[in-house]
């Protein structure tokens, strides 16, 4: 077994956004996105990789095929790898999410 906390990922980064490994598996990843306010990250996709965002602090926006919908703490949502998305804090707090990706994106090298 492997255990995290939070509270040992990356901080928030006033110079852009934050975007880490938490845990790695061989089956799996988890990153922590933190954003403060105004940043976001560049539209993107994950390949092959399913991926499911959880709002743990903060509320922001996801901008999916032109659409934008609210995405607050408590909040999850899922991707398909081959879906476009981008996620923005419009808010003047910071907002940490944990992103589940399967299988492990980027893929390993090894």
């Amino acid at each position: 077994m492997r255990m995290t906390r939070l509270a040992d990922a990356p901080d928030y980064d006033r110079d852009g956004f934050v975007a880490a490994p938490m845990l790695e598996g061989t089956q799996s990843n988890v990153r922590v996105i933190r954003l403060g306010p105004g940043q976001s990250l560049p539209p993107h996709t994950h390949a092959t990789s399913d991926l499911m965002i959880y709002v743990v602090e903060g509320t922001g926006v996801l901008d999916v095929d032109g659409a934008t919908v609210e995405f607050a703490a408590g909040s999850l949502a899922y991707f398909r790898g081959d879906e476009e998305l981008r996620l923005a804090n419009a808010s003047t707090t910071g907002l940490t999410a944990l992103a589940f990706l399967a299988p492990p994106f980027p893929p390993s090298s090894s």
